[in-house]
């Protein structure tokens, strides 16, 4: 992570398979398994505000 960002800690229930899947990816592209969910998260994000989608 380039920049030191304030995080919470928190609990969510996800499927395991896909749990391991984001724990092999962290793995390969060298980051933490937060800063993978939280990029994938942004992305996320951003994708339905493009589209006009409201949280």
């Amino acid at each position: 992570m380039k920049e030191e960002t304030k995080r919470v800690t928190t609990s969510i229930k996800i499927n395991p398979e896909i749990w391991k899947e984001a724990k092999i990816e962290a793995i390969q592209r060298e980051v933490d398994l937060s800063e993978l969910v939280e990029n994938a998260l942004k992305k996320e994000l951003k994708g339905s505000k493009l589209k006009g989608g409201k949280l």
